[in-house]
């Protein structure tokens, strides 16, 4: 009797799972055959939710935080401007080299964009008659620019007991004034590729890009420290040696 009762109550168990495997395929659901899984079952909450669907506001930035919002391309700075390159002064001072009118402002805010510009126009001129002088160019400038600062600087410390108060004259300005004040051997270089090397003509060009050359570094350096003031001719000699060096590098 007792056997009996279980194998019924076996029975209705496997007919009742049955059943529920049927009703679990059907529905897609897992909690289909057990009711609503949602509203907190034996299983708790669905354990395959249908996802919901994409929503790209909800990804979206809202400029929260200590930064805001991101900035766009057209809100950034210009790359030469990132660079400390400033075209206006550079053709300004290209200006005043040319016309032999210099200002306060062309020695102020001095930069090395322009040198650079310049030493590489220099370079490929040589190039261009299959020289291959870019090392020697950037290492004289180099060089000539650290020994006329030690000179000038020296020059400037003596005349400083006067009590005269003035800017001295630091590296970077010393450098950037050599770069700007080779625009005449510039000019002479790319002439001496119309006319035959060491001729009268490229002699008496050279001559002249020279002194050009170590009057305009003078000035500067004048306008760049007081404390120079009434040393031109002394200012003027070891400018004089060095643009020598390159014009005779153009020429040979």
């Amino acid at each position: 009797m007792a056997s009996s009762q279980q194998q019924q109550q076996y029975g209705s168990f496997g007919q009742y799972q049955q059943q529920q495997n049927v009703e679990w395929y059907s529905s897609g659901t897992p909690g289909a055959a057990m009711g609503n899984m949602s509203s907190g079952g034996m299983y708790g909450p669905n354990l395959h939710p249908q996802a919901a669907p994409y929503n790209p506001a909800q990804y979206a930035y809202s400029g929260g935080g200590v930064g805001g919002e991101y900035g766009t391309f057209d809100e950034d700075a210009p790359l030469l401007e990132e660079l400390g390159i400033d075209v206006p002064a550079i053709l300004h001072r290209i200006k005043s080299i040319l016309t032999f009118r210099f200002s306060e402002t062309d020695a102020d805010s001095l930069d090395l964009g322009g040198p650079i510009i310049f030493m590489s126009i220099f370079a490929m001129a040589h190039l261009l008659v299959g020289k291959l002088h870019f090392g020697y160019i950037l290492g004289w400038m180099v060089v000539g620019s650290v020994l006329l600062w030690f000179i000038l600087s020296s020059i400037a410390s003596g005349n400083d007991e006067t009590g005269e108060e003035g800017r001295k004259l630091d590296l970077y300005s010393c450098c950037s004034i050599v770069g700007y004040s080779l625009i005449p051997l510039v000019i002479h270089a790319m002439l001496s590729l119309m006319f035959p090397r060491r001729s009268i003509v490229t002699i008496v060009i050279a001559i002249i890009a020279v002194f050009w050359a170590a009057i305009t570094a003078s000035k500067l350096f004048i306008l760049r420290s007081r404390l120079l003031r009434g040393q031109m001719l002394v200012v003027t000699y070891p400018c004089i040696l060095m643009y020598t060096a390159f014009a005779l590098l153009t020429l040979y």
